[in-house]
């Protein structure tokens, strides 16, 4: 069994391999390997290597023949700047993919894909690089752990903690061109190779670190931070002297680290200077860390992606501080003092939830900490009964990790902002949910509109012959559409008297049945003017709504700014299909008028009206 504890890194790689092929089609359109940022941390290699454009003309190409037509995954990496455009993104992760990406390009070569950059070997060989970059930090951690006094089978387990029971996973396999399971892996590497030189000094050992670190700052420049962890590593002040002597006294170890170092650092500025002729370019526009408004609480505890709501095996890790008090002082204070400084100043970010999906995402880079504060955790129970009962809480939450990363595959978890009404609605909930979180202070007025079925409305409600009695949710009514009348009892009303202000709003709710899941039904909103569609809606619920089940289902578009005031509104669920009965009930449609206030103009959830079509 001693002997088994070091294949734990290659039992992880497996796992990870299984969920990469149950959970993950790069040759889907919406699901490539190069995705959300990894596209402008990727486009050096492209633009350099193939298209030799530096001004990355070449966006709209590769987006229009890989990706959405939609352009629902498209990312906007090019930033204006000087005589041209600068990347957003730093160069370093091209720097790690440069061999992936010529492997990929001598395979495009011999199979016969287009050697564009972004075809099938392409894409493929950027997802295996986040598996083999996985697996090496899951390597490196282990043997941090048994160097730092864990047992094998302690520092085992813990790394099979880290890497299953965190977001790791997600960040791996589903957006795995992002930078955080490089970071995670050259992270761990630089503690692991501090802690040699610290202990088992050899100049090279300064060599790679310094040109570990500097590969990190080229991935992520705020990691930059990780160099407080060197006191951590060091143990003790009198090793962090000694250290200081021996490699100052070697003039080669410092000359062959600086000029390595060196090198890698020009790559952004000659970079900056090609793409804009201005050697130093802030790339990110008006997006800005705030040092005087920091988000530490909501980083750490918000429903929307906190690190400890979505990771509560790193909230557990942080009693390993009393193991570690215990052992060392020194080395309690500088991680400590080291984690509130990285913690404040990612809170200070504009975005301080960082778009993050899968719970928070910056932290991902320093699990290498988590680690190490489990393994203290371990140390610090003197009971062995306390131990199994700290591993069966780690087995519980790996598995409900695992069961929260299937439930952002199958987006259950809303990508837009989460509130604790979200949170509670998603966290055991197996099926997406059709529903709308609009806040209660953003309304001003509302005009609604309600029908059960039970009885003929009136003329303000269409397709009455479709109301019957044979299958309903509530009372005895509903409204039946089939091959003959397809479109539901709905709502034609001008909407000229229902709004006070020119943020305006529609939401629907209904309970809808479905004999057969229908790929094609929808619920339709068509904005209208003088009996011509000005912004045709369609929602598509067949992701919402499973076989024969009664589902509430909600959603809501904004109204059109340019809506005459004769405007018109045509609320009807439609279904196309030639087989299968789709049932509505309990409808209402509620006119809402927003608050004329910059938050509420573009609520996350509220669906934009599509343009306005051409008479």
């Amino acid at each position: 069994m001693k002997y088994l504890y070091k294949f734990t890194p290659e039992l992880i790689l497996l796992i990870y391999i299984g969920l990469f092929l149950g959970f993950k089609d790069i040759d889907q359109r919406w699901d490539r390997a190069i995705n959300s940022d990894g596209k402008g941390y990727y486009a050096y290699l492209p633009a350099i290597f193939i298209y030799h454009d530096l001004q990355y003309k070449f966006v709209e190409n590769y987006e229009w023949q890989y990706y959405p037509e939609n352009r629902s995954v498209f990312k906007e990496f090019r930033q204006p700047a000087g005589n041209g455009v600068a990347n957003k993104c730093f160069p370093g992760l091209a720097i790690l993919w440069l061999p992936f990406f010529l492997i990929g390009h001598l395979l495009a070569w011999l199979e016969i894909f287009p050697r564009d950059g972004y075809s099938f070997p392409y894409q493929m060989m950027i997802a295996i690089s986040a598996l083999w970059f996985l697996w090496k930090g899951a390597r490196w951690l282990q043997q941090l752990l048994v160097r730092t006094g864990s047992t094998e089978k302690i520092a085992a387990f813990v790394t099979l903690t880290v890497t299953l029971g965190t977001n790791l996973i997600f960040f791996t396999i589903v957006e795995g061109s992002m930078t955080h399971v490089y970071s995670f892996a050259l992270i761990t590497l630089f503690a692991l190779t501090t802690w040699k030189m610290f202990h088992e000094y050899r100049s090279k050992w300064f060599v790679r670190a310094l040109l570990i670190y500097t590969l990190i700052i080229l991935i992520r420049p705020t990691n930059a931070l990780i160099i407080l962890l060197v006191p951590f590593m060091a143990g003790s002040v009198e090793a962090l002297k000694i250290t200081f002597k021996r490699v100052t006294g070697d003039r080669l170890a410092l000359i062959r680290g600086a000029i390595q170092a060196l090198i890698l650092l020009s790559v952004p500025f000659i970079l900056w200077y090609l793409q804009t002729g201005k050697p130093i370019v802030y790339t990110y526009g008006d997006e800005k860390m705030d040092f005087f408004r920091p988000h530490m609480f909501n980083i750490l505890f918000s429903y929307n992606r906190g690190w400890f709501v979505y990771t509560p095996i790193a909230f557990i890790s942080l009693f390993g501080f009393i193991g570690l008090y215990r052992r060392n002082r020194m080395q309690f204070v500088s991680l400590l003092g080291f984690l509130f400084l990285f913690t404040y100043v990612l809170s200070c970010w504009w975005i301080w939830y960082y778009a993050s999906k899968c719970g928070q995402r910056t932290f991902i880079d320093l699990y290498v900490v988590v680690g190490l504060l489990i393994m203290f955790l371990y140390e610090s129970l003197d009971k062995i009964a306390w131990k199994r009962v700290l591993s069966a809480m780690f087995v519980v939450l790996i598995g409900l990790n695992i069961f929260q990363f299937w439930q952002h595959t199958r987006w259950i978890y809303p990508p837009n902002t989460i509130t604790s009404e979200i949170f509670r609605d998603s966290f055991f909930s197996l099926h997406q949910t059709a529903r709308v979180y609009l806040p209660a202070e953003s309304i001003s007025g509302q005009k609604s509109f309600t029908n059960d079925m039970e009885s003929d409305q009136g003329l303000l409600w269409m397709n009455p012959l479709t109301r019957n009695d044979t299958v309903f949710h509530g009372g005895k009514w509903s409204s039946k559409t089939n091959p003959k009348i397809p479109y539901s009892i709905g709502l034609e009303v001008k909407m000229d008297t229902f709004f006070t202000t020119q943020n305006r709003l529609v939401r629907i709710e209904a309970w809808v049945l479905s004999q057969k899941i229908l790929p094609e039904a929808s619920l339709v909103v068509d904005f209208q003017a003088d009996g011509k569609s000005l912004s045709y809606n369609s929602f598509l619920i067949e992701k919402f709504v499973p076989a024969d089940e009664w589902t509430k289902v909600e959603a809501a578009f904004y109204v059109p700014e340019n809506m005459p005031d004769n405007g018109v509104a045509k609320i009807y669920f439609y279904n196309p299909s030639k087989h299968y009965n789709f049932y509505v009930d309990d409808l209402r449609i509620d006119f809402i008028s927003l608050k004329d206030e910059p938050d509420f103009h573009k609520i996350e959830g509220i669906l934009l009206p599509n343009q306005v079509m051409e008479n």
